[in-house]
C-alpha cells in the first residue's frame, strides 16, 4: 500500500459503481479480477477521469481491447499508477481495506511515539526523527521518550529516502531507536539506543485543553490532532467547558493534524462558530458522473455560542485536509489567523471505494483489495478552493529542534507567539495568504495513515 500522507475526506457511495458495469463487460478471470475492478472505479469516480487519457470512455472498442490492456499491467498497483492524474499526490490502493479502515479511525500499530522526519540538506539521503509528542500511557512513554527526542537509526540502519518506510511503517512488533542530540543544525550521536514495542492503538485526538488567564483575558486552547467521528463527545465536552468559563479568545492547535471525519469538521465550526450555524460550510463538487452528489454542507449546530470574532490556528505543513477546510470554511464568516508555517496544500477529497458485487452491499470475499482515489473539489461558502500550495501563515513561526519546547506550557513557542499576537506585541497582516515559507531544514512528508471521511456507522 502507498504510505497514507495527509488528510483524506471519505465518503462511502455503496453503489458507487451500478453504470460502470453497462459500460464493458468482461469475463472477469481470477488474475484479472482486481485489474478489472481498479479499471471501472477509476473510471466512474476519480475526479480527474476526463484529465486521464486511458480513462477516456471511448478509449475501447471491444471487450478485447479492454482486456488486453488491464492485462498490460504488472498488478493492480502498476494499473492504479498508470491511470492517475499527473498532478495527483494523494489517491491511494490498499491490498488490506481491513487495515486501512483502522486507520482511517485512529487505530494503529504504534508504541506511541508520534514524530517527524527531516534532513539537513535537500541534497542529503540521510534522514533524522524527531519526536512530536507521545501518546500517554504507552511504551514511548514508559521507556522515557518525550518531544524534542532525536534519533538517526532504527535498528541499525541510519534512516535514508530509500528505507525509511521500511524501517518505521512496516507493521514490526518493535525496533530499536539510536540516539542523537542536535545543536546548530549539526546531530551528534549519543550513543544510546531505546528499543519500542508496539500494539494497537487508539489515538485520543483531542491531546490538550485548557483555559489560560493571560493579559486579562481568558484564552481557551484546544490541540487536536485528527478528525476523529469516533471521538466526538471529546470535542463536545471541551468545548461545553470552554463556554462555561466563558472565554475571550481561543487558540485551535492544528499543527499536527493531518486530517478526518468531514462531519466531525462540521461539528467543530459549528463548535467554535456557532452563531453561525446552519450557514454553508463548504461545497464538495465531484465528476459529471458523480455530479448529483455535488453537496453544500452546513456549519452544524453545536448549542454552544462562544461569542468570538476571531479563531487563532496554529499550523505547520503538517496541518492538511480538514484542518484546511476548517481554515477555509470558517474565513467568510470570521476572522481567521494563522500563525506557524505553511499548511501542506489538500484541497480535494476522496472516498472509499470497494469492489461490491450482487447487490453492491456485500464486498467481493475474494480479496481484501480497496481505493481511496481523490473524488471531488473542496470549496467553501464563497467558492474559493485554490489551495492547493497550502496557506501561509498571517504570522510566519517556525518549529526550532533544538527548542521545541512543551505542548500547552505557556512558554511553548508557538503557543507563547499566539498570547503575544492577543496582546498585541506581535502584529499580524488582515488576511492569510499561500506565500511560500521556507523552512530551517527540509521536512520529509510523512504521516502515520489518517484520512478524512464520514462514517459509516
Amino acid at each position: 500500500m502507498k504510505k497514507l500522507l495527509f488528510l483524506f475526506v471519505l465518503f462511502l457511495f455503496v453503489g458507487c459503481k451500478d453504470d460502470l458495469d453497462d459500460n464493458v463487460q468482461v469475463p472477469t478471470t481470477r488474475n484479472l479480477e482486481i485489474e478489472d475492478f481498479v479499471y471501472k472505479a477509476m473510471n466512474y469516480v476519480y475526479y480527474w477521469q476526463k484529465d486521464v487519457p486511458n480513462l477516456a470512455d471511448d478509449l475501447f472498442s471491444n471487450d478485447k481491447e479492454y482486456t488486453s490492456f488491464i492485462q498490460s499491467f504488472k498488478g493492480p498497483e502498476e494499473l492504479f499508477d498508470d491511470l492517475q492524474y499527473k498532478d495527483d499526490r494523494f489517491s491511494v490502493i490498499t491490498d488490506d481495506y481491513i487495515n486501512l479502515e483502522k486507520q482511517l479511525n485512529s487505530i494503529s500499530l504504534s508504541n506511541g511515539m508520534k514524530f517527524g522526519l527531516g534532513r539537513i540538506s535537500s541534497t542529503d539521503s540521510d534522514l533524522f526523527g524527531y519526536v512530536r509528542y507521545v501518546l500517554p500511557n504507552t511504551d514511548a512513554t514508559q521507556k522515557g521518550i518525550k518531544r524534542g527526542d532525536i534519533f538517526t537509526h532504527v535498528d541499525g540502519s541510519q534512516l535514508t529516502i530509500e528505507n525509511y518506510e521500511s524501517l518505521l511503517f512496516a507493521n514490526k512488533t518493535s525496533y530499536t531507536l539510536s540516539m542523537a542530540t542536535i545543536s546548530n543544525l549539526t546531530i551528534q550521536s549519543t550513543g544510546t539506543t531505546v528499543t519500542l514495542n508496539n500494539s494497537e492503538l487508539t489515538e485520543k485526538e483531542l491531546h490538550i485543553s485548557k483555559v489560560i488567564e493571560h493579559d486579562g483575558k481568558k484564552v481557551g486552547y484546544v490541540m487536536y490532532n485528527g478528525f476523529a467521528s469516533k471521538q466526538e463527545d471529546d470535542l463536545k465536552n471541551v468545548f461545553t467547558n470552554l463556554a462555561s468559563q466563558q472565554i475571550d479568545e481561543l487558540v485551535v492547535d492544528l499543527r499536527y493534524n493531518p486530517g478526518g471525519s468531514v462531519s466531525t469538521s462540521q461539528l467543530l465550526a459549528g463548535l467554535i462558530a456557532g452563531e453561525h450555524a446552519g450557514k454553508v460550510f463548504g461545497e464538495m463538487v465531484y465528476n459529471e458522473k458523480l455530479a448529483r452528489y455535488n453537496e453544500e454542507i452546513e456549519i452544524i449546530d453545536s448549542g454552544i455560542r462562544l461569542g468570538l470574532s476571531r479563531v487563532i490556528f496554529l499550523v505547520t505543513s503538517g496541518s492538511a485536509s480538514a484542518s484546511e477546510m476548517m481554515i477555509n470554511g470558517l474565513n467568510p464568516y470570521m476572522d481567521v489567523v494563522l500563525i506557524g508555517n505553511k499548511t501542506y496544500g489538500k484541497n480535494v477529497g476522496s472516498f472509499i471505494v470497494y469492489d461490491y458485487i450482487d447487490d453492491k452491499q456485500t464486498k467481493n470475499p475474494n480479496h481484501t483489495w480497496a481505493l481511496l482515489p481523490i473524488t471531488f473539489g473542496i470549496f467553501n461558502s464563497i467558492g474559493f478552493g485554490d489551495y492547493g500550495d497550502g496557506f501561509s501563515p498571517n504570522n510566519e513561526l517556525n518549529e526550532d529542534l533544538e527548542n521545541l519546547g512543551i505542548l500547552g506550557n505557556i512558554d511553548e513557542p508557538f503557543l507563547r507567539r499566539a498570547l503575544d499576537f492577543i496582546s498585541g506585541k506581535v502584529s499580524s497582516t488582515s488576511s492569510f495568504t499561500t506565500n511560500s515559507v521556507k523552512l530551517p531544514f527540509n521536512e520529509i512528508q510523512i504521516e502515520e495513515g489518517r484520512a478524512i471521511y464520514t462514517p459509516t456507522d
